[in-house]
């Protein structure tokens, strides 16, 4: 996840089991991502989601960044 460091305060959008979301990185660690301003993209229709949202680095397919 070292690599992810450098995206951290752009828009990324991460698939992993069972989401995906697109958000603001907020950090990233060897246990989890963390993103806020964050929106559920699994679906045709994105839902927001309020506060923070925790990934665990295991469940990470992969992560785009869109900006």
């Amino acid at each position: 996840m070292r690599e992810l460091k450098l995206l951290t305060g752009k828009t990324v959008v991460i698939s992993s089991t069972g989401a995906t979301v697109r958000g603001v990185l907020e950090s990233a660690t060897r246990s989890f991502v963390t993103l806020v301003d964050a929106v559920d993209v699994s679906s045709t229709d994105p839902k927001p989601i309020a506060g923070m949202v925790l990934i665990p680095a295991s469940r990470v397919n992969y992560v785009q960044a869109v900006a």
